[in-house]
Order: structure tokens, then sequence, then C-alpha cells
């Protein structure tokens, strides 16, 4: 099967990527903000990167109007954590994906 990204709907594009890797783990990403606030958001495109030095990153969707929080943080403090999740915090995790 052979697929043009550049005739494919963003949609289209989404469902086939998160289709690419199944089960597909969620994460949740951890900063603190510049006022020092904490932030926790789920994200599903994160991956190792390398070894050495050991490397992780997370992608961060469009979005209408401006950055991300965990984005934004990240940017700012050059830090970020991973948080895996497991099947207790599995509804915790759906929960904290809406927008606020």
């Amino acid at each position: 099967m052979e697929l043009d990204p550049q005739t494919l709907k963003s949609e289209s594009t989404y469902k086939l990527l998160i289709g690419c890797v199944v089960p597909r783990p969620i994460a949740w990403v951890s900063t603190v903000g510049v006022d020092g606030v904490n932030n926790l958001a789920p994200f599903s495109f994160f991956m190792g990167v390398c070894q050495e030095p050991p490397t992780i990153a997370f992608s961060s969707g469009p979005r209408a109007r401006d950055r991300k929080d965990t984005v934004r943080n990240a940017e700012h403090t050059g830090d970020f954590v991973v948080n895996l999740v497991d099947d207790d915090r599995a509804e915790q995790m759906n929960l904290s994906s809406g927008e606020y």
C-alpha cells in the first residue's frame, strides 16, 4: 500500500500514525511553569530517541490558539518528565485529556 500524505486529511493522517504502534502507550508529561505551577498533560506521541546521551522526545500537535503549557514550560526550563501510566491510573489519564 502506498499513501501520499499530501492528499490525506489531517484526521486520516492522525489515525494512520496512531495505528502504527499498537498497543499505543500514553504518558503524562510533567513540567513546571515559570510561575512555579506544576503541569501534567497526556501525550500519545513520545519515544526514546537515542541511548547516548539518553534522550526522550514528545510531540505536541498543533493547537488553534497559543502553544500548549507543556511546550512553553519545557522550552523555558529545559526540563520535562515522561511518566508512564499503569492500568490503575488509566481512568485518571483519560479524564486529564480534556481542554482545561
